[in-house]
Parts: structure tokens; C-alpha cells; sequence
């Protein structure tokens, strides 16, 4: 035992979970405190609140050495006992002779293997029983009783991908029941693909996100410049194409606003195939028809509405044309994202129900990151051009309009620890998924899909 335990040190070197080897038998590979639930069903699951703020706080081992906690946590309507696995967490310790590394041993409510019965305060009645199984901690299935049965969700970062599904099995068997056990119930009621992660996929995307960070430093923005057809010019507000200054071809720079930037990354991963770059006028090509009587149809006569748009959509389909040898327009791509796995969110207000996609618009904002974990899932090799439409606002006072009029790249992987991450490029800046939502809040994203790849060769 006390060699497990030194090998469980050594292993859980973060606060983060590592997938431990020896688990118990479920194919995720996540500590299983089933058989420890068993031993302590009775003085923490069935007893009163009363009872339980007694209990003390416990640590058991399961059945191959890992160690979990057994605790009470209560919030203002419910309460919660958790079993917890041991993480350890390495932590600095400041003394006079200097600073020293040490491991803490920590037992995260939401860490893979966590599982948590809640029970609503005044009545005693159990309200949920919820797994944690996966590295990302917005990811995790729960039960809740209802009359005679019991309904499962599948929520990823507050959204359900399954929702109130039926298992045919009582409540309580939930308190005694191993991962193992939960999964052969629900494979087919739940999405588990939404868990199938495999690290190494993500080759194509990595190579490209380190590949374009070493080039940022020479990317200078410019506020409505573009390409000309071969690469070689600037395009500024005034129209008019301009070389690039002297000194900044001497020095290396490139000059590009958000459009530019974006046809620099995907003609970085073209010219590997080709030896060229796509050309300008065909990225301007509409791609989509508007009503001239409508309200945008007459705003877009003076007004650029859908420049990021078409945009993006037409570098999707040229960079879809070279990987097939064969001239695509965007209709016959299907380079657009339109998947809807989500049909419902938990909110301030409760359970609400989720737009989706929006032709022509794409997803509101606030959906983008459990969005992308799912694309990530699925499609592990591809990368994402995302369109931004914004409400603008006039200023003197005339009606509000939307306008696609800025555009980012969107780089989503998961790490050797099965951690999902989003890198984000826009203008020839990088930021987290969470600043760029930040940035543009209450707007929608429109997706375009491309392949990654590892010859990323930026111009």
C-alpha cells in the first residue's frame, strides 16, 4: 500500500487530474469510488442533515490505493456530500532559508472521479447525483429523481447535450453505482462521443498556433488595409494599393488588418501545396442574396454588411479547393459550421432553451466555448475562421443595423491531460476564447471550417 501511494504522489502532480493507469475498469480510465460509496451509503447518503454535519470528514481508499474524501458542503437551499479523489498540488513554502517545493494534497469537488449527491436542505429529498469524468470540469453527467424515474443530462460548460433522458433504473442505484456501470447504461441515451479525446489529434492545429505566435511580432496592424491579388501590396482605406514601406520590408514587417490577417494564415498553409497565395477579388464574392426591398438590401447599397462574412466563407472554399484539386465556390462546400448539439442552458433564471444556428449569422457569442469543445471533439483536425456581426448604433439617431465587420481564427485542442483550450488570433493579436467573447459581447459568430495542417508555412 505505501508503494501505491508513493506512486500516486508521483503521478498526481497537479491540480489537475492525470488519467491514473491502474483505475478501476471504465475505458476513460478515472478513479472509481464505488466501493467506498457502498461502505458509507448509510451514515452519509440516507441520513438527515442533522445527522450528517456530524459526520466527520473522512479519507478511504478504494480498491487499488487511490484515495478520496468524503466530506459535507453546504450552500444557502441544498447540501452536498462529496467524494473527492486526492489530487496533489505543488505549492511553493516561503521559510527563511528560502523557498521550498512541496505537494499538497487537494480533493477537488469537480476533479475526474468526483461524485456528489445533493439534497435540498429543508426536506432532506435528494435532488441530483453528478459524475465528473472528464480533465475539462464543465463537463460532467448527473441524475435527478422523478417520481418512479430517474433522468440523465449530458452538460458541457452549462449546456445540455442530453437532457432529461430516462434510464431504467432507480435513483438510489446511482449511490452505489461505478463509472463503469453508469457508462454501459447510458452509451446509447448519452452523447460519450462528446468524451472520446485523443491528445494527439491535435498535431495539425498546434503547429499552426506556434507558428503563427513566432510571427506575430512582425504583423502591423492597419485599419482597412487588405492584400492585392498576389500578397505583394496593401490595400488602405482610400483604395488605392500601396507597397510596403522600405523600411518595413527591410525589417520584415507585414501589413494587414483583420481580413489580411486571416488570408495570411490560410494562405500560409496553401502555399506549402501550391508554391502561391489565393487571390483578393475572389474572397469578395457575395455569398448570399438580398431582398434589394429589405431592409438590409437597401442599408447594403451604401453600407459593406457582410464583408467578414464573404470573406471568410470564400477562404474556406479556396483552401477546400486546393486539398481537392478542384475549383470550389462556397454553395458547394459545406465549409459552414450549422451542428446543434445543444438543446437547453442553465441560467440565473433557470433551465432555458438554446437558439442554435441562424443562417447567415451563425451563433450568438455565449455559446462559442461549449460550441467549440464540441467541434474540438469531432473534428480534431480542423481549424475555425470566425465572421463577427455586431449591432451598431448610430450616432445620429438613425436606425440600428448589423454588420459582419470583423473576423478572428479560432484554434480549439485538448491537452495530454484531456484539458480542452482555445487559442484565438484577430488583427495579428492573440487572446484566450474568453477575452475575444469579452470583446464582442451580445454579437453572433459565424464558423467556417478549414483543415489544419502541420507544413503551416506563413508568407
Amino acid at each position: 500500500m505505501k508503494a501505491i501511494r508513493s506512486f500516486l504522489i508521483f503521478i498526481l502532480a497537479s491540480f489537475t487530474l492525470p488519467l491514473p493507469i491502474f483505475a478501476e475498469n471504465n475505458r476513460f480510465g478515472i478513479p472509481d469510488s464505488a466501493d467506498i460509496r457502498k461502505a458509507v451509503s448509510d451514515s452519509w447518503f440516507e441520513q438527515s442533515l442533522d445527522v450528517v454535519r456530524h459526520n466527520r470528514t473522512e479519507l478511504r481508499s478504494n480498491s487499488v490505493g487511490q484515495i478520496f474524501q468524503v466530506r459535507l458542503e453546504e450552500t444557502r437551499d441544498l447540501f452536498s456530500i462529496i467524494v473527492a479523489p486526492e489530487t496533489e498540488l505543488s505549492v511553493d513554502l516561503y521559510t527563511q532559508d528560502g523557498i521550498i517545493r512541496k505537494q499538497v494534497s487537494e480533493y477537488p469537488v469537480d476533479a475526474a472521479g468526483s461524485w456528489i449527491l445533493m439534497r435540498d436542505s429543508s426536506s432532506g429529498k435528494p435532488l441530483k447525483i453528478r459524475y465528473y469524468f472528464a480533465g475539462d470540469s464543465s463537463v460532467y453527467v448527473q441524475f435527478s429523481p422523478s417520481g418512479k424515474k430517474t433522468l440523465a443530462d449530458y452538460v458541457i460548460d452549462g449546456c445540455f447535450a442530453a437532457r432529461g433522458v430516462p434510464v431504467g433504473v432507480s435513483f438510489d442505484y446511482f449511490y452505489t453505482a461505478s463509472f463503469a456501470a453508469v457508462l454501459s447504461l447510458t452509451e446509447k441515451a448519452l452523447p460519450w462521443q462528446y468524451a472520446d479525446i485523443h491528445p494527439e489529434q491535435y498535431h495539425g492545429n498546434l503547429v499552426m498556433v506556434a507558428q503563427i505566435k513566432k510571427n506575430l511580432s512582425r504583423i502591423k496592424q492597419v485599419k482597412d488595409g487588405c492584400y492585392d491579388e498576389l500578397g505583394k501590396a496593401i490595400y488602405v482605406s482610400d483604395g488605392k494599393p500601396r507597397p510596403v514601406e522600405p523600411e518595413d520590408a527591410q525589417n520584415n514587417i507585414l501589413s494587414m488588418n483583420h481580413s489580411g490577417f486571416l488570408k495570411w494564415i490560410v494562405d500560409g498553409t496553401i502555399a506549402p501545396l501550391t508554391g502561391g497565395a489565393t487571390y483578393r477579388d475572389p474572397l469578395l464574392r457575395p455569398t448570399l442574396q438580398l431582398n434589394p426591398l429589405g431592409v438590409s438590401g437597401i442599408k447594403a447599397q451604401t453600407e459593406s454588411l457582410f464583408h467578414s462574412l464573404d470573406w471568410t466563407r470564400n477562404l474556406a472554399a479556396a483552401r477546400l479547393s486546393v486539398q481537392a484539386r478542384r475549383n470550389y465556390l462556397y454553395e458547394d462546400t459545406g465549409v459552414d459550421v450549422k451542428i446543434e448539439p445543444f438543446s437547453a442552458e442553465v441560467t440565473e433564471k433557470g433551465i432555458t432553451s438554446v437558439a442554435g444556428y441562424i443562417k447567415n449569422s451563425g451563433y450568438e457569442i455565449k455559446y462559442l466555448k461549449p460550441l467549440l469543445y464540441v467541434l474540438g471533439v469531432t473534428e480534431p483536425d480542423y481549424y475555425y475562421l470566425a465572421a463577427i456581426r455586431r449591432t451598431v448604433h448610430p450616432a445620429d439617431g438613425s436606425p440600428e443595423f448589423k454588420v459582419f465587420d470583423s473576423s478572428a481564427a479560432i484554434f480549439p485542442y485538448f491537452d495530454k491531460n484531456g484539458q480542452f483550450g482555445c487559442t484565438v488570433f484577430e488583427n495579428g493579436k492573440e487572446m484566450s476564447l474568453a477575452q475575444f467573447t469579452k470583446k464582442y459581447p451580445d454579437s453572433f459568430v459565424h464558423l467556417t471550417r478549414l483543415l489544419s495542417s502541420d507544413r503551416f508555412s506563413p508568407l
